[in-house]
């Protein structure tokens, strides 16, 4: 303590030595004022820091330039101009920097005053790497400000429309469209100037500095052209690029304001000259005859290259007037030349000449600061804030007064979101580019206006960007404002700024904008939000403050106790206490919860006070001054705590103070201590980030306890950044410059973490899915082929197992096979006779007359994807199953269908699942792609379904797992199911890949595009990454401390660069970019499904339950559990909201519509769940079907009414069904062997029997209904006595494979069978025994027939198949058709008997194998079922195609 105080007389000394700098930066910039006596009543000072107790501040000072009487009328108009002449730039300083130093003994804090006080918390151990780079990041991903103070015409569109200008060092390119922003960095300070190329792709920007350097650059990649420099000094203050674009005309502010050409390509000074020891302030070539004009203190000269010289003539005014200070040039079409003085007069100069030829007065009251000239208007603005339109002859058409602008756009109080004072708004830039006109002002605003009419502007404008204005001190002929006052909200994307310009300023970090600007008494260099964001505190420059609610912005409190600048104000954790920190050496202590009553003074300090930091709990304050002198207060008492030591495993809140034991590595061991301006930490305590007075942003690790720490570099400012603030999810940093009054925001991001273990099922299901992919898929089987020939000049191929192939020896003489029947070559072969006396029918082999319709499809896959159901423009609801992309028409309860024509020779729809479907912004096109080798993305119109309109095949090999249309829906993106799960962007229209790269090496399950930017999120195993579209470049999502890294599954977007994400774990995450900003922890079992809106976030999870939030997750708004009769736990896996209606589908094969008003729900349609679907039979006598599958459930259908009657859950996988002949009773077979019988009209049970282990494949009552057979995996079929109570009466064996097939004759005397391996074999009922000779039944009427093997099918099989790829059958009630499922999910029908040759109708609409088809009792529809888990209804028609 004793050292710190005779530190403390050098000290100041040195400080004094230092304050003529005035107020440049907080280190340095001090006040000797003396401090009123601690006894003073809060009631003295009471009231705004206004301009009469304000000592310091310049009562002359405006923002526009106008004063209290120090000048003439004439003079006044001159402010901004005489700013420009006063300023001289040259205050650019270089950073003392040093190499690592792992020692603090050997860092710069260890020779200060401080140094006895930096202790390290107990059991402290410098990390190992402390002193290495940090691994986070920055990246610059918003600018505000615009540099139009001291800057003319610095404001363009570019050849793509976008707008390029510059604010600090920092040129920035601005996509409107996308409210993005790109930027180019290599400046080292201001940016004075801004010339465009001819070509409208290339700007030239100068700056100022020691040795400015020009730049020119590509505004569409940001990348630098070239660098010129050496020739200029002290600034480049006005470029012009030639209409050529070769030369490159510059101006520098040396004391002969010399000018050069350059040939800027080769970097070389063509020409150059001396330009006037008077002040130029703009330089303009002229596109016409080539000559450089300039203009500025009572110049105006035009300038052409002779030989490696620039000759310069001085403009004559003749009779029209006598030389005055030029500020802006322009050219009309003629070639001749206009100027606009400051005294509001335009000049016309001859084209190729120096004579002034007509002189227009008064078109502005006071300068005209900037001339643009296009084919229909001769514009022109100025400081009286008017925008004047005139014709090519001068006539004035109309104005835009930019007053009538900024009073008209409001903040949600309606309040002015410009700065205006009523006084006039001084425009400083102008460009037009078609209708569109950018707008720059004095304050640093930058407008864009629609001129399609004279009074759009009124209505069509908007705010490019928003900075804090520069301030004119009348006194120094100068502007000095700066910036100094940061803080971000607790909980919320937001911050505010406070500077000299007397406003503090709103910003949303996501919605990248200004939201309001509050106009204070004074300047303001400190703000501060309460610890719940309610609240804001503005310290002055004059030592003032106040308190505001942040909502509304009604004052609460202003006090005044001190007298100089107020540097920094911070509420304590709990928000009790108010810490008001000044030059004054103190720190006031204010009680919130007593009116902000004076509760202490923290005294001890012996220099201004720089930083407070509070403790976590809000008993302790810690406080540096210049002097670098750390102190510790216990609080409210205001005690100094005299043994720093004592505290050191304090935890403290925020840090922000330049000095600590956590920060010594921050400083340059040389430092003359002014590096360090501000620091801040990461909310998560990892980084340390520093604003330093060279401009340069600085992110180290934290704790940073060595001498020198190394550190990234981050570049934007261009002097004097005065602080910095991560915000309250360390997603972004923002950064404020002093004397550049820029705020910059940029991305922060952090190391991701290690994965974690998966806790969920849903990863059994991921993985299940990728199987049946490669298990199932129709396209995926993999078949040796062995060419055979050409027919018709086309290579022909037969599978090699049925080329080596033999026909079967014991096919006895009088056999019924046909020539070339493939039933020769199997074991059935010895069982095939052809009926007695038949006689073949002419036609036979002709395509029969019956033909089918798809008419309805029930299914809906949802067991392995997501986002597959959407409502279409009009109201329909698009989905898929099986192989088709379905429109469905709720009110009619109807569909129509995009799927495959077998019959036809072109592709015309899908070949195997339909694996996602994804909609158009237009909600008309849709895009569905499959599974399988080599599968096919197809775009099809729901208004159109017959034909697609592109379909996009070649770069995906496994299965489209999911797609997504761009938010314009000029592209569409999917992803694979392969090895690295690739990605593809594609321009749909044309086919073209525009961008792939590998997506994950795990499996990715969901693809979604952003609605409102450009960007794409892949969601999967432990993967979550947002990406860029153009080219394709992925990004971790940052989980930090607030989620863990884990299967994703959902995702919406309830606004620009905001996802919300549904996790394994049923948790839902709030992204702001690629930071995870905020969560909702476990709210389902797991989260399946995610919609948005701008108001609203939906999610829905696996127990059935869907949940209304806010749209920043804080609040649940309402929760919704899915129940209704047959329908088991709603595992939500897809939404769609339309208008007030969600659309809700379920794994399960459910699809409701909820109403969002009133929380109703009902059911549009269902099928059956994840599975295959084995059984299907008809009623005997009524228009139903029973079916049953893997999803253990039977089920009733009717068929008209195309509705679900009844469900009924087995506990028990399903293979079979069959109705007994009087349709009373419904026998199911289970997969454990057992047999089920229910009553057809409630499905209640009515007897169990279980006589075998393995799956009942097939069951078939007699048609007496006195017996029922029952066929089983266990090559057996069991005869039971329906009138006995279901007692076995016989067992038929065999066979030497499992019973697939079963058919009785129609007296129920005889039972044929056909088992997995082609053998058919006949059976005496209901003994069981085999009929040894088939011969004998040749004239035997079967009741039904559904084996896909005998004499009456033989025609079936293909010519190249030996029967194992035809899995069923079944003979219509009429004996003229038979229709015939395959393992490809076609369906055919014949004419029976079919023969072989015989031509067949063949029809598409499964994905995989068909495992049943029926007729109904009337033939009037046919019925499949299939392992793609759908149901087809078929109407039968005559006569179709």
């Amino acid at each position: 303590r004793t050292q710190a105080r005779a530190c403390r007389a050098s000290a100041m000394a040195f400080v004094k030595r230092l304050i003529g700098r005035g107020g440049g930066g907080e280190q340095l910039g001090l006040t000797t004022t003396t401090a009123p006596a601690y006894g003073v009543n809060d009631d003295e000072y009471e009231g705004y820091d206004d301009e009469h107790r304000d000592g310091d501040y310049d009562h002359g000072a405006r923002l526009d330039g106008t004063n209290d009487g120090l000048f003439t009328t004439e003079e006044r108009d001159d402010e901004n101009v005489l700013g420009q002449l006063h300023e001289r730039y040259g205050r650019r300083t270089f950073a003392a920097e040093s190499g690592v130093i792992k020692p603090t003994s050997g860092g710069f804090l260890a020779k200060k005053a401080c140094a006895g006080e930096l202790h390290a918390p107990t059991s402290h151990v410098c990390a190992f790497n402390a002193h290495t780079v940090p691994e986070n990041d920055l990246q610059l991903d918003f600018a505000y400000g615009y540099r139009g103070h001291d800057t003319r015409h610095n404001a363009v569109y570019n050849v793509d429309g976008k707008v390029v200008y510059a604010s600090a060092a920092t040129g920035v390119v601005y996509d409107g469209n996308e409210h993005v922003q790109q930027f180019f960095t290599f400046h080292g300070d201001d940016i004075l100037c801004l010339a465009i190329h001819p070509e409208l792709d290339i700007v030239a920007t100068g700056q100022a500095g020691r040795d400015p350097v020009v730049c020119v650059w590509s505004t569409k990649t940001c990348e630098i052209l070239a660098e010129l420099r050496g020739f200029h000094q002290r600034a480049v203050v006005s470029l012009s690029f030639d209409s050529t674009g070769k030369f490159l005309a510059t101006v520098g502010l040396d004391d002969e304001h010399s000018i050069a050409v350059y040939d800027w390509e080769n970097k070389k000074v063509l020409a150059n000259s001396k330009g006037d020891v008077k002040r130029i302030f703009n330089c303009e070539y002229n596109p016409y005859d080539g000559r450089i004009v300039t203009v500025g203190e009572n110049h105006i000269k035009f300038w052409v290259m002779e030989n490696g010289y620039l000759v310069g003539k001085n403009g004559v005014y003749g009779r029209l007037g006598k030389p005055s200070t030029i500020l802006s040039i322009a050219f009309g079409s003629d070639g001749s030349a206009y100027t606009g003085n400051q005294h509001g007069v335009i000049h016309q100069w001859a084209d190729g000449g120096e004579e002034c030829i007509q002189k227009f007065d008064h078109v502005h009251q006071g300068p005209v600061h900037d001339l643009f000239i296009s084919e229909d208007y001769i514009i022109s603005c100025g400081k009286d804030g008017k925008i004047n339109f005139f014709t090519q002859y001068m006539e004035k058409v109309f104005s835009v007064d930019m007053g009538q602008v900024v009073e008209s756009i409001v903040d949600d109080q309606g309040k002015p979101v410009c700065y205006y004072d009523g006084k006039a708004v001084c425009v400083k830039s102008l460009y037009l580019d078609g209708v569109q006109l950018l707008v720059g002002t004095a304050t640093g605003e930058l407008f864009e206006f629609d001129l399609s009419t004279e009074d759009a502007w009124k209505r069509n404008r908007r705010i490019i960007t928003q900075g804090h204005a520069n301030v004119f001190d009348a006194h120094a002929s100068l502007y000095n404002a700066e910036l100094w006052g940061l803080d971000c909200h607790p909980s919320q994307a937001k911050f505010i700024t406070a500077g000299d310009d007397r406003t503090v300023r709103t910003y949303d970090m996501y919605l990248r904008r200004q939201l309001s600007s509050r106009n204070v008494a004074s300047r303001a260099r400190s703000c501060a939000y309460s610890h719940d964001g309610k609240y804001i505190a503005v310290g002055f420059y004059g030592g003032g403050f106040m308190v505001y609610e942040e909502k509304t912005g009604q004052e609460v409190a202003a006090k005044k106790h001190r007298r100089s600048i107020i540097s920094d104000v911070k509420f304590s954790p709990d928000g009790r206490w108010l810490a008001v920190a000044s030059h004054d050496f103190f720190i006031d202590i204010y009680d919130t919860k007593s009116h902000y009553k004076r509760a202490g003074v923290c005294k001890g300090h012996g220099a201004p006070v720089t930083n407070v930091d509070w403790s976590e709990d809000g008993k302790y304050l810690q406080s540096v001054s210049q002097d670098f002198e750390l102190l510790f207060w216990e609080i409210p008492s205001c005690e100094l705590i005299e043994f720093a030591a004592a505290l050191k495993d304090v935890k403290w809140a925020t840090w922000t103070c330049t000095i600590g034991w956590p920060v010594q590595g921050v400083w340059p061991k040389h430092s003359d201590g002014t590096d360090v301006n501000g620091l801040a930490r990461s909310r998560d305590g990892r980084v340390v980030a520093t604003a330093n007075e060279d401009g340069v942003v600085r992110l180290f690790r934290y704790p940073s306890d060595v001498g020198r720490a190394d550190h990234k570099t981050f570049v934007g400012h261009s002097f004097h950044v005065t602080k910095c603030c991560f915000s309250y999810n360390d997603e972004f940093l923002v950064t404020i410059g002093g004397e550049d009054r820029t705020v910059l925001q940029w991305r922060h991001y952090e190391p991701d973490e290690g994965d974690e273990e998966m806790t969920s099922d849903v990863e059994e299901e991921i993985f299940t899915a990728v199987e049946d992919y490669e298990d199932f898929g129709i396209t995926n089987k993999m078949e040796q082929m062995v060419f055979t020939g050409h027919l018709k000049g086309i290579p022909q191929y037969v599978p090699l197992s049925v080329y080596k192939a033999t026909p079967m020896h014991d096919i006895p003489p009088d056999s019924g096979l046909d020539a070339g029947s493939r039933l020769a070559f199997l074991p059935c072969a010895s069982s095939i006779y052809a009926p007695d006396d038949y006689v073949r029918e002419p036609d036979i082999l002709s395509a029969p007359l019956e033909a089918v319709q798809l008419e309805f499809a029930h299914g809906y896959r949802a067991h392995d994807a997501r986002d597959n159901l959407h409502y279409a423009a009009f109201g329909d609801v698009v989905y898929s199953t099986a192989g088709l992309g379905i429109v469905y028409n709720r009110e009619a309860h109807s569909q129509v269908f995009m799927g495959e024509n077998p019959a036809s020779e072109e592709i015309s729809g899908h070949t195997d699942d339909v694996t996602c479907c994804a909609r158009h912004p237009n909600g008309v096109i849709f895009a569905t792609g499959e599974a399988g080798c080599n599968p096919k993305l197809i775009v099809w119109s729901s208004n159109a379904t017959k034909r697609p309109v592109v379909i996009i095949q070649g770069y995906f090999k496994k299965a489209i797992a999911s797609a997504t249309f761009s938010r314009d829906g000029s592209k569409l993106c999917a992803v694979d199911c392969d090895v690295g799960h690739k990605i593809g962007v594609y321009n749909w229209q044309t086919g073209e890949l525009l961008s792939s790269c590998d997506g994950s090496p795990e499996k990715i399950v969901n693809i979604a595009w952003s609605p409102f930017q450009d960007y794409i999120v892949t969601l999967g195993v432990k993967h979550c990454v947002f990406w860029s579209p153009d080219p394709l470049k992925g990004r971790k999502a940052v989980f930090s401390k607030r989620g863990t890294i884990q299967t994703a599954l959902c995702c919406g977007f309830p606004a620009a660069d905001t996802t919300v994400v549904g996790t394994q774990d049923g948790s839902l995450y709030l992204f702001r970019g690629y930071q995870l900003g905020t969560n909702a922890r476990r709210v389902h079992k797991v989260a399946q499904a995610i919609t948005a809106t701008r108001d609203m976030i939906i999610s829905a999870g696996s127990e059935g339950v869907v949940k209304f939030w806010t749209a920043d997750l804080s609040l649940l708004l309402r929760s919704v559990s899915i129940e209704y009769p047959n329908v088991t736990t709603a595992c939500v896996k897809s939404m769609h909201l339309h208008g007030k209606m969600l659309l809700l589908g379920t794994r399960t094969g459910e699809v409701f519509e909820m109403n969002t008003t009133s929380y109703s729900y009902n059911l549009l349609f269902q099928g059956h769940g994840y599975g295959t679907i084995w059984g299907l039979d008809a009623h005997p006598s009524d228009h139903q079907i029973c079916t049953v599958g893997d999803d253990s459930t039977v089920r009733v259908w009717d068929v008209p009414s195309r509705r679900m009657v009844m469900v009924r859950h087995l506990g028990a996988k399903a293979r079979s069904c069959a109705y007994h002949p009087d349709g009373t009773q419904i026998a199911v077979g289970l997969a454990g062997g057992g047999i089920i019988i229910f009553s057809s009209d409630s499905l209640d049970t009515v007897h169990l029997r279980k006589d075998r282990g393995e799956p009942i494949g097939v069951l078939k009552y007699s048609p007496n209904g006195q017996y029922i057979a029952v066929g089983s995996d266990e090559n057996t079929i069991d005869i039971y006595d329906v009138g006995k109570q279901y007692s076995r009466i016989g067992v038929a064996k065999g066979h030497s494979s499992k019973v697939i097939q079963l058919d009785w004759s129609t007296d129920s005397a005889l039972l044929q069978s056909a088992s997995a391996n082609a053998e058919l074999l006949f059976w005496e009922m209901p003994n069981g025994a085999q009929v040894k000779f088939p011969a004998d039944l040749r004239n035997v009427e079967w009741y039904t027939w559904s084996s896909t093997y005998g004499w009456p099918v033989q025609g079936i099989i293909p010519n190249h198949s030996l029967g194992d790829d035809i899995t069923c059958c079944d003979r219509s009630h009429t004996r003229t058709c038979v229709a015939v499922g395959d393992a490809r999910g076609v369906l055919r029908v014949f004419q029976y008997p079919t023969h072989q040759n015989a031509q067949s109708r063949s029809f598409g609409a499964h994905s995989g194998a068909i495992t049943q088809v029926k007729f109904l009792f009337d033939d009037s529809y046919v019925i499949t079922v299939g392992a793609d888990m759908t149901i087809c209804q078929w109407r039968v028609v005559l006569g179709a195609a």
